[in-house]
């Protein structure tokens, strides 16, 4: 038995918004002219989201020998594009910490996909010299949002999905023919609905298929590739059994060899060791 279409584009249309708060700190922050002082007010207006941002900064990922106990002194030492970031990792977790049918310990290993993910999509961003790496820390993090519809409908309809993985299928391939739909194109719905910028839509779309990108591939392909180090982590992309491996055109496009993956693997599980409230948030 399959799920029809409707359903999970009901689910899409009834999920709870995205903060608001968040989608207009995103457009905000998108101006030239954004200072600090322009995000840091949209934060306070949030109590809840001011706490979680603080805490943020005063992680250990950050190091900072003293406790930045205002938002004013987070702008000045974070800037506007480490800000954004902080929001839409607080905003997220939520969602993918709280919603869809799965278990809890299921939700707290896919929040920490997306985390690893943020975080590889910004260092290869880094490393490839032409990627915007808050950019790409933020494409990272959402690329996964439509998960949390999948896991709607996961549990009903798990051995479907597992059949159609068992007969050689894609990720992708699988959950299209039993939801009608799959979990990046769910995601870019949700991304639309939301209103998210285009560049954030079309990642969220084509980051299993980066060649297709019409905004920025090469953002397309780190968010790609990043999925291959969450995998080499011990981190899936969905579905139990299902495996991951990124577009040989994404590594084309980063000028990388898949041999690199070791290296960045092992820088990626040392930033996750000062990362934890990341994990937490």
């Amino acid at each position: 038995m399959t799920v029809a279409p409707q359903a999970v584009l009901s689910e899409i249309r009834t999920l709870e918004p995205f903060p608001h708060v968040a989608t207009r700190i995103l457009a905000v922050s998108s101006r030239a002219d954004t200072v600090p002082s322009d995000i840091t007010d949209l934060i306070k207006s949030d109590p809840a989201l001011t706490a979680k941002v603080l805490r943020l900064c005063n992680s250990a990922y950050y190091g900072f020998q003293r406790e930045i106990a205002s938002l004013f002194d987070a702008g000045n030492l974070l800037g506007v594009k480490t800000l954004v970031n902080l929001v839409l990792t607080s905003c997220g977790s939520s969602y993918f910490r709280k919603y869809g049918a799965a278990s809890e310990a299921d939700h707290v290993a896919r929040w920490k996909t997306c985390i690893v993910t943020a975080f590889a999509s910004k260092l290869l961003a880094e490393v490839h010299g032409s990627i915007d790496g808050h950019r790409a820390f933020t494409a990272g993090l959402l690329a996964n949002i439509g998960q949390i519809v999948v896991d709607r409908f996961l549990a009903e309809h798990k051995p479907a999905l597992a059949a159609a993985l068992d007969r050689g299928g894609s990720l992708l391939d699988s959950e299209r023919e039993v939801f009608g739909i799959h979990h990046a194109e769910i995601g870019a719905r949700l991304a639309i609905r939301w209103g998210f910028p285009d560049v954030l839509i079309d990642t969220i779309r084509t980051h299993h298929t980066p060649e297709r990108a019409t905004v920025d591939p090469l953002l397309t392909s780190a968010v790609s590739v990043a999925g291959d180090i969450a995998w080499a982590i011990g981190l899936g992309d969905g579905f139990d059994g299902a495996t991951y491996s990124a577009s040989p055109k994404a590594y084309e496009m980063l000028r990388m060899e898949p041999g690199a993956l070791a290296e960045m693997t092992e820088r990626i599980e040392a930033e996750l060791a000062r990362a934890q409230d990341f994990l937490e948030a």
